[in-house]
């Protein structure tokens, strides 16, 4: 279980920083006056579709590390 928590992590780790490189990336395209360019790369759906994984996967994090705690409680009575 710990295995699997901790590739939620890494997978959240490489997500945050996939999210920092495209919101760089729209930013800048903007800023040189390309914003049709970041339009058509779907640069800004891409993001917030990254921000709802990041957020489940989170939320998988928490939920897996509950639950390991609770059975790790368990075993202890």
């Amino acid at each position: 279980m710990y295995s699997l928590i901790t590739d939620y992590k890494k997978s959240c780790c490489l997500v945050k920083e996939r999210i920092k490189v495209l919101t760089q990336q729209r930013n800048q395209l903007i800023k040189s006056g390309n914003r049709q360019i970041a339009e058509d790369l779907n640069l800004e759906q891409r993001i917030r579709l990254l921000y709802v994984e990041y957020a489940q996967m989170r939320e998988i994090i928490e939920h897996l590390t509950n639950y390991t705690r609770r059975v790790e409680e368990r075993g202890k009575t």
